[in-house]
């Protein structure tokens, strides 16, 4: 199919019960192999994460359909600075991966925020999609290991007011 079909929508928490089941269910596709063999990526861990992420404040979430099919999504939030918006997941289906659909996304969830910059933790054993993330404009910042029994993360920023 081709993505010349593809429509977004983007989404506050205010609307997020209309979409929780489209953001779990996408999530447990995208992740099945991690969440078979790491409890950190267990469906509970992730709606637990959801639910604070939400909290945070500044919820935004964009996702891309493709006819009637969900080919993925991409949400964060606004950080306690109120300067940084925390990307906390941009995932697509397979069958969407390589066809510019992630950008796409990424960058019309980007064009609802205020914010002066985003930051995204990447996981350190995904060089290549490290790789994607500089080739969108954002630098490594460091490395974050967000909770005791998560994977050790690379810290991306992009400078959200470049023309």
């Amino acid at each position: 199919m081709s993505v010349d079909l593809l429509t977004t929508g983007y989404y506050t928490s205010e609307r997020l019960a209309e979409i929780r089941d489209t953001i779990l269910d996408v999530y447990a596709d995208v992740y099945a192999g991690d969440i078979a063999s790491n409890p950190f990526f267990s469906m509970e861990r992730f709606k637990e994460r959801l639910e604070s992420h939400v909290a945070a404040g500044g919820w935004g979430c964009v996702i891309a359909e493709v006819g009637h099919e969900v080919a993925g999504f991409t949400y964060g939030f606004t950080a306690q600075d109120g300067i940084t918006f925390k990307l906390c997941e941009n995932m697509l289906r397979q069958k969407w991966r390589g066809r510019g659909v992630s950008r796409l996304i990424h960058d019309e969830l980007m064009s609802h925020r205020q914010e002066g910059r985003a930051q995204l933790l990447v996981r350190r054993e995904r060089p290549r999609l490290r790789a994607l993330y500089e080739s969108w404009g954002y630098e490594h910042a460091g490395e974050k290991l967000p909770f005791p029994d998560s994977p050790l993360y690379d810290v991306m920023v992009l400078d959200l007011n470049r023309a």
